[in-house]
């Protein structure tokens, strides 16, 4: 079976598609974020799974930080293991 080349018409279109729903997917991403991160502030210790919880790191994008608009904070997400005594 020989493929037909896609036309430079449909691969523009396929590619405008992926975007639009690329930046659909990032949007809500970005909510979802923002209020895992207001939920995390007021529950620190709630287990994610068995034994670990969520730790939130909030970085800055340039390593100076005397300008830092809402837009440039970036959340490192990772879990942690709980340390039993």
């Amino acid at each position: 079976m020989s493929k037909v080349p896609k036309s430079v018409a449909q691969l523009y279109a396929e590619h405008e598609s992926l975007r639009g729903q690329a930046k659909v997917l990032y949007d809500k991403a970005d909510a979802i974020l923002k209020k895992l991160v207001r939920a995390w502030k007021k529950n620190r210790k709630e287990e994610i799974e068995k034994g670990k919880v969520l730790e939130i790191e909030d970085q800055f994008r340039g390593a100076t930080k005397a300008f830092a608009p809402g837009f440039a904070h970036r959340y490192k997400l990772k879990l942690r293991s709980i340390e039993t005594e």
